[in-house]
């Protein structure tokens, strides 16, 4: 049967037609607000994978660096100068190396590259104001390590500092100083040249791009008593917190000692007769006659960061006491019939020192008063960056703790 000619020339409706749009329409937009969405999720997820692959390559080389620490009290190279201008095997003033570019200059109102760094060291300067107007910090961290250098191993001072906090994106950097040879101009006293031609000035790796915040942390515990440790900045171990003890409100720890203290703090983990920022006279060590080589300080300072095993380089004296390092072989409670091991809860007129080698110069019935210096190092340091990612889309927060492990 033929069909009629109306049905065989029909069309789309015009309702057929608008439904056909209205489909198209939503499945057109549902794959681009999909397509938006995943270009959206794909943007964000990959600056948070580029933040952390900022941040993984600044702790992994912060690791290295940290694995090797060495445990110092003279830290930066020196030329040992010869009796009786200098103590052979320490540094004495004038003694230093020509090292520059150190974050000491971010202060230099308060000393700068003078500062000689004894030992490991924390600064928290003042915070900087970024370009957003947010207030931020700026720590770093100074010391000596054994790290590979040009396929050789050998001893180097490093230091972790931001540069470039007046631009959009500041960055942290590495900052490295070797000895690369001597200067013999002059015969008679050749002096250590340090990184070569850069007459001082250090060696420069970006670490961490896109950084605008950093703090270190070191842990500090009292070994003389029984508080557990903790997480403390330079600004904290310069006034260090108080608690209630059997002899009175104390500090948990004394404060470190530091060369900038207000608005911007440096510490360094370092003990010499200056320790003590509130004695008027320098706290030296003493050896009382009867006590049979038992050392304590005159302001009876316990020493809180070092062990069994770790050296006091002392010096002065009379003539015949030999100026060298140390060894500490245990810590005393006198008071009693005779001395027994140290306990937290003793008061530190009562703390004494036992050394290893055998104290000469001490003459019967004096008293013999020496000049001292120790370093330490903490056992951690904790590290947290802020990141900026290169889209600018968001800064992240990433932390990292680093054991030390110190020769």
């Amino acid at each position: 049967m033929r069909k009629r000619p109306t049905e065989a020339k029909r069309g789309f409706t015009l309702v057929e037609l608008l439904v056909a749009i209205a489909l198209s329409t939503i499945l057109t937009g549902s794959v681009v607000f999909i397509f938006i969405q995943a270009q959206e999720i794909f943007i964000s997820v990959d600056a948070k994978v580029q933040v952390y692959q900022y941040a993984r390559y600044a702790f992994d080389r912060m690791e290295r660096d940290l694995a090797n620490v060495v445990r110092s009290r003279d830290m930066e190279f020196f030329n040992d100068a010869a009796p009786p201008s200098g103590i052979k095997g320490r540094y004495d003033q004038g003694e230093e190396l020509p090292i520059r570019g150190t974050a000491n200059t971010d202060a230099n109102e308060l000393g700068g590259d003078d500062i000689y760094n004894h030992a490991f060291t924390v600064r928290s300067p003042k915070d900087y104001t970024g370009v957003d107007g947010i207030d931020r910090r700026w720590d770093s961290v100074y010391f000596k390590t054994v790290t590979v250098i040009g396929g050789q191993t050998q001893a180097a001072l490093i230091e972790y500092a931001m540069v470039d906090t007046d631009k959009p994106r500041p960055k942290m950097q590495r900052r490295l100083w070797r000895v690369t040879g001597v200067d013999a101009a002059n015969p008679l006293a050749p002096r250590y040249e340090i990184n070569g031609p850069l007459g001082g000035q250090p060696e420069r790796q970006d670490l961490c791009l896109y950084c605008i915040d950093v703090r270190f942390e070191v842990f500090v515990k009292n070994l003389r008593r029984s508080d557990a440790g903790d997480y403390y900045d330079a600004r904290e171990l310069v006034t260090p917190p108080r608690v209630r003890r059997v002899y009175g409100d104390d500090f948990v720890f004394p404060s470190h000692r530091n060369d900038w203290n207000g608005g911007h703090c440096l510490v360094q983990t370092y003990y010499d007769v200056r320790h003590d920022n509130n004695r008027m006279q320098p706290d030296l060590g003493v050896f009382e006659p009867g006590e049979n080589g038992l050392f304590h300080t005159q302001g009876n300072f316990t020493f809180p960061q070092l062990k069994e095993g770790d050296t006091l380089f002392m010096w002065g004296g009379t003539q015949g006491f030999k100026a060298k390092p140390y060894t500490i072989k245990k810590f005393l409670k006198v008071g009693g019939a005779d001395p027994v091991a140290w306990t937290p809860d003793a008061p530190a007129a009562e703390f004494r020192i036992q050394f290893e080698e055998p104290i000469e110069g001490a003459l019967p019935g004096q008293q013999l008063t020496v000049n001292y210096a120790a370093g330490w190092v903490p056992s951690a340091l904790r590290a947290t960056v802020v990141i900026k990612d290169s889209k600018s889309l968001e800064n992240r927060s990433v932390s990292r703790v680093f054991k030390i492990q110190s020769n």
